[in-house]
């Protein structure tokens, strides 16, 4: 009869301690969905949920708010889920918070995250549809991540071979040690730099003549807005067309009369080639002179004489009078 007792004491812990820790579940669950507590529910549209499944938790600014209740597709390009939030946190969300699918640390649960936006907007109402961001997929990321590491093998190798054939090679090393073509080199910066600075007066210079052409000063500016100067210039243009062609009409006459006399026509052919002409004309011109002479000496002994002194006399005293 004791021993009965002592069995049914035992049963009946057994089953509080059941019932315990079975209410203490319940709890559990029910405060982690908020089956007990006052909430409101929201829905966001996702092309990807990426694994998300009814039960993770929702966070917003990093806080656990809530949990997802629900997620159903809606088309071949959106599933909506339904979550399930803590009616105190209401307060703060406004209509222009995005959700995003997240992930609980580096390898963790799916989630869902809540942001808020910069800018006014009123108090986010029960059953609201909020905006969504396109959810970074894992696979394009790993697609992504292994392209870049095939990339960065290739750079790697090609690093590699070209210091193993600068380390193989002499002649670049012997380049870097030489000082004369490191002389040379610093001398053709400075010439370089010089140039520049050249350059840059030149080009101030420049600048210079252009404002003054703009405002009509110097001789190139009066050149090209002043209309007189401009006219001035090319009537003077034309003036030297015309000598031109002037000048090549008197060098064709002179080249025609080359011509002439190469092919000994001509007065001038006569002249240049004919040698008997130019010995009769030279016979000639010292036979002028010698009558010259002659006619001279004849005038000399006229002045002289009684006859005609008188006549000379008043001759020269009129040409006196009149050079006076």
């Amino acid at each position: 009869m004791a021993s009965n007792s002592i069995n049914n004491a035992k049963l009946g812990l057994f089953v509080f301690a059941g019932l315990l820790f079975m209410v203490f579940s319940l709890y559990m669950i029910g405060s982690n969905r908020n089956l007990f507590g006052s909430s409101f529910t929201i829905k966001a549209s996702f092309y990807n949920v990426d694994g998300l499944t009814v039960g993770n938790n929702v966070r917003f600014s990093g806080i656990d708010v809530g949990t997802v209740k629900a997620i159903e597709i809606e088309s071949d390009s959106t599933i909506a889920v339904t979550m399930l939030l803590d009616k105190s946190v209401r307060k703060y969300l406004r209509q222009n918070v995005i959700a995003s699918i997240g992930t609980d640390g580096l390898m963790g649960n799916k989630l869902i995250n809540i942001n808020s936006q910069s800018g006014a907007a009123p108090l986010l109402e029960p059953g609201t549809v909020i905006q969504s961001l396109k959810p970074i997929e894992t696979d394009a990321m790993l697609r992504t991540l292994n392209t870049t590491n095939d990339n960065i093998e290739v750079i790697t190798q090609n690093l590699k071979s070209i210091t193993e054939k600068l380390n193989s090679n002499n002649s670049l090393w012997t380049l870097l040690a030489d000082t004369i073509i490191a002389r040379d080199l610093t001398l053709a910066v400075r010439e370089i730099r010089e140039a520049s600075k050249n350059t840059v007066a030149f080009t101030e210079e420049a600048n210079y003549l252009i404002k003054e052409v703009k405002r009509g000063e110097g001789l190139a500016g009066s050149i090209l807005t002043d209309t007189i100067v401009f006219t001035q210039l090319k009537s003077a243009v034309n003036d030297i067309v015309k000598t031109s062609g002037s000048a090549q009409q008197l060098a064709s006459d002179l080249e025609e009369l080359v011509q002439y006399a190469k092919q000994g026509e001509g007065t001038a052919a006569t002249l240049l080639y004919d040698t008997t002409l130019v010995n009769r004309l030279k016979r000639s011109m010292l036979s002028v002179e010698e009558g010259t002479a002659r006619f001279n000496e004849n005038m000399e002994a006229l002045k002289h004489n009684f006859l005609t002194r008188a006549y000379f006399r008043k001759q020269e005293k009129k040409n006196k009078a009149n050079q006076k």
